[in-house]
């Protein structure tokens, strides 16, 4: 189904948003023509649902940060697959391409659920279900993995964990540092050190990364704000338009135009 709409970036690219479709599985299909002029770096968080976008680029280059190297597609045909709680951050060059995207919640296949996949593809074709998707993924050439901060402190890692498992139901820093035997102060400082932002910053982006999906699946903006954490509406329109620069209203308007 067509779904027209258009994102602007700073450097003068766009994001052309052409088709938006919920699958029969439950799944939410997108394509997108995508044009960066420059570079442009972003960072990619998930929450319970996992993202997979195939990229088939005219020009330019995609490469995912692991550590202080680059994982990078030795081809213009490749896909991304970012697995629920992850953390990446592309970089794109001077990008000229088409990006066919799905995301779901059914869980991946354990040897697909753990840091993002960068793989090449043949044929970046349409998937029409869930199932189809693990396929592509299974006969993916030359995946490579990008761990955001392979050397994240054990300690960050086990708060990432408990933010993961709680991030619906309001789970306090201070409780999790208690947990943990350390002060509030040195948890965040040390998850900052290793993933450039605090805790509880990394809490709200979960909880906004899970509200598109619902948005797109046609639920009420007051529903949607409830389960994802925020039991205050206007603390949910507040820090929805602080990650996304937009309102959930019109969010879901872009995300669901064009169906019937």
């Amino acid at each position: 189904m067509k779904a027209e709409f258009q994102v602007n970036f700073d450097n003068g690219g766009k994001l052309r948003r052409r088709r938006t479709e919920i699958l029969p599985d439950g799944a939410y299909l997108f394509e997108d023509d995508l044009e960066i002029n420059g570079r442009l770096s972003a960072t990619v968080i998930t929450c319970q649902a996992w993202l997979l976008e195939l990229y088939d680029l005219r020009a330019g280059e995609l490469c995912l940060a692991s550590g202080d190297a680059f994982v990078c597609p030795a081809t213009k045909k490749f896909g991304v697959l970012y697995p629920p709680f992850s953390i990446a951050q592309p970089h794109l060059m001077d990008v000229k391409g088409h990006v066919l995207g799905i995301a779901a919640t059914k869980l991946l296949p354990t040897e697909l659920a753990c840091d993002p996949i960068l793989f090449e593809v043949a044929d970046a074709k349409r998937p029409g279900s869930i199932l189809e998707a693990f396929e592509l993924l299974g006969g993916g050439i030359n995946p490579q993995t990008a761990s955001f901060n392979p050397r994240a402190s054990l300690l960050t890692l086990k708060t990432k964990r408990f933010i993961d498992n709680a991030y619906l139901h309001d789970p306090s820093i201070a409780d999790i540092a208690r947990r943990l035997g350390v002060s509030p102060e040195h948890l965040s400082r040390q998850f900052k050190r290793d993933f450039g932002l605090s805790p509880t910053a990394y809490l709200h982006k979960l909880r906004l990364a899970d509200a598109p999906l619902r948005l797109a699946r046609g639920e009420e903006i007051v529903n949607v704000s409830q389960e994802v954490g925020y039991n205050d509406l206007s603390r949910f329109y507040k820090q929805f338009r602080k990650a996304t620069a937009t309102s959930p209203g019109v969010c879901k308007t872009l995300l669901r135009s064009g169906r019937n």
